[in-house]
């Protein structure tokens, strides 16, 4: 039977946020179609529409693998809010990353560590919210020093805080000390799979062959990590990863404190020790009535929710790294393209650490590293959409030697949390996929915008390849979408 000769792949403009479409050719046949995600950050009622009408005229409203490689917002919310539209699809395969098996007892405590940590975060933001409806910190500051600075600040944190609890699925109501339902369970409920036997939870170092329509492709499984360690680690000093101190699993003073936790209440998940609590006795009111005398600046009352900052940012950070990771490669050449979802450092550091894949090269079956697997790489999906964590280094972009280079990348201006305009684009990065695309790198949102933004004091793209670029996009100017084409 015909290998598979190139693919096609779409990139749709839902905003920042992944939806694509790939579409396997054998000659000029189309024999296998794929999926991708769909999603986008601040997405409306109407932001899929069009896609998915376009989606469904180009497969038929068959397509053989739907991919869903981690659960955020910016991925995942065009399944609900397009429910009615993508029910009417017929999805053959179904492909998680392993955090979705609920016969996995890894997963199963990674998800139910997840419940915890989104219950709490999310009453602390209900917390902060009610507090700043009902302008406490107006009264608070009204009479300090610098009091206007300070409210603008508090402001800021809690307009932050919702933007990046905006990015994680609402917590249910009685999930406490329960893994979380998983992504099988959610697009069953909403008629997008069909089949519960249609889907699979892939494990790293995992290489699926033989898939029908797409004989002559391998796909290398990399990421997500099993190591908790990993999934936790998001930074990296060029080739020196961070070591951070391995925390508990759960903040249980944290939880306890918000009432949040139904685990046992002993001493371990309080607060603070017991000696420690104030006892409701006269004494004890008297030297409340006498601290407090001083002022409302005195008062500590809500400063302990504070700190769910750092937890929303260790709880949306840990989802990023749960990315399913895809490296598809055309069997005869070698050629690579890969699909790192959200992946962060932690994820991307997995790859190389003692994980092969087997690949079969002149009749002989050999095991290869993840360094070959990027070396072979001929197009990039650019993970977390262009961001300066969402791409290795020295174990990442520097291994992708290929001079065939094509990049593509999720992130538009017009759909984007304010907060995260201080990381996307990474200047550093975009002139260095630039570089090594000679200009072949596609854009999903303003260009101009975009491209203003990499072209800093420290970095600088040639206008040869910048001309490439913009004459590259410009074809696709007023398209839901932008394409290429990579052979095999």
């Amino acid at each position: 039977m015909a290998n598979v000769t190139k693919i096609k792949v779409r990139m749709y403009r839902a905003g920042t946020g992944d939806f694509f479409l790939l579409r396997f050719m054998k000659g000029s046949k189309v024999s296998f179609k794929m999926m991708i995600d769909c999603g986008c950050i601040k997405a409306g009622k109407d932001t899929f529409t069009d896609m998915i009408k376009d989606l469904k005229s180009k497969t038929g409203g068959v397509i053989d693998l739907l991919v869903v490689t981690h659960e955020h917002a910016d991925h995942i919310n065009g399944f609900e809010k397009s429910s009615a539209l993508l029910s009417q699809l017929t999805f053959k395969k179904v492909w998680f990353a392993w955090t979705e098996d609920d016969q996995d007892g890894v997963a199963n405590d990674y998800r139910e560590n997840r419940s915890e940590l989104g219950i709490a975060v999310n009453a602390a933001v209900n917390r902060l919210n009610g507090l700043m409806k009902n302008k406490y910190y107006e009264s608070l500051f009204a009479n300090e020093v610098g009091g206007e600075f300070m409210l603008k600040g508090k402001r800021r944190f809690i307009e932050s805080l919702n933007a990046l609890n905006s990015l994680n699925p609402p917590a249910p109501l009685a999930a406490t000390g329960t893994p979380l339902p998983t992504m099988i369970e959610k697009l069953m409920d909403l008629n997008i799979i069909k089949d519960r036997a249609s889907a699979d939870c892939l494990l790293p170092g995992e290489t699926k062959t033989g898939l029908a329509g797409a004989e002559g492709i391998r796909f290398h499984i990399l990421g997500p990590p099993r190591d908790f360690i990993y999934l936790d680690r998001e930074e990296a000093d060029g080739e020196n990863f961070e070591k951070r101190e391995e925390k508990s699993k759960i903040d249980f003073a944290f939880l306890s404190a918000l009432g949040a936790s139904r685990l046992k209440n002993d001493d371990a998940k309080l607060p603070f020790e017991s000696a420690h609590e104030a006892k409701s006795s006269t004494h004890d009111h008297k030297i409340r009535s006498e601290y407090e005398k001083g002022g409302n600046w005195r008062k500590i009352d809500h400063d302990w929710l504070y700190s769910a900052g750092s937890l929303a940012m260790r709880y949306e950070k840990s989802i990023n790294n749960t990315s399913l990771v895809l490296a598809i490669q055309f069997e005869n050449s070698e050629r690579v393209l890969l699909f790192p979802g959200d992946a962060e450092i932690g994820n991307w550091q997995s790859w190389h650490k003692n994980m092969e894949w087997p690949v079969k090269i002149n009749g002989q079956v050999v095991n290869k590293n993840a360094e070959y697997l990027l070396n072979k790489t001929v197009f990039y999906k650019v993970g977390h959409h262009l961001s300066q964590n969402g791409t290795a280094k020295g174990k990442g972009i520097e291994m992708m030697t290929s001079g065939e280079l094509t990049a593509m990348a999720t992130l538009d201006f017009k759909k984007i949390n304010t907060g995260w305009l201080n990381t996307m684009p990474s200047d550093l990065l975009g002139a260095d996929l630039i570089r090594r695309t000679k200009g072949k790198f596609y854009f999903v949102g303003d260009r101009a915008k975009i491209l203003s933004n990499i072209n800093t004091d420290r970095v600088t793209v040639k206008k040869a390849d910048e001309k490439i670029l913009n004459d590259l996009n410009k074809k696709f100017d007023g398209k839901i979408y932008l394409e290429c084409e990579i052979t095999g």
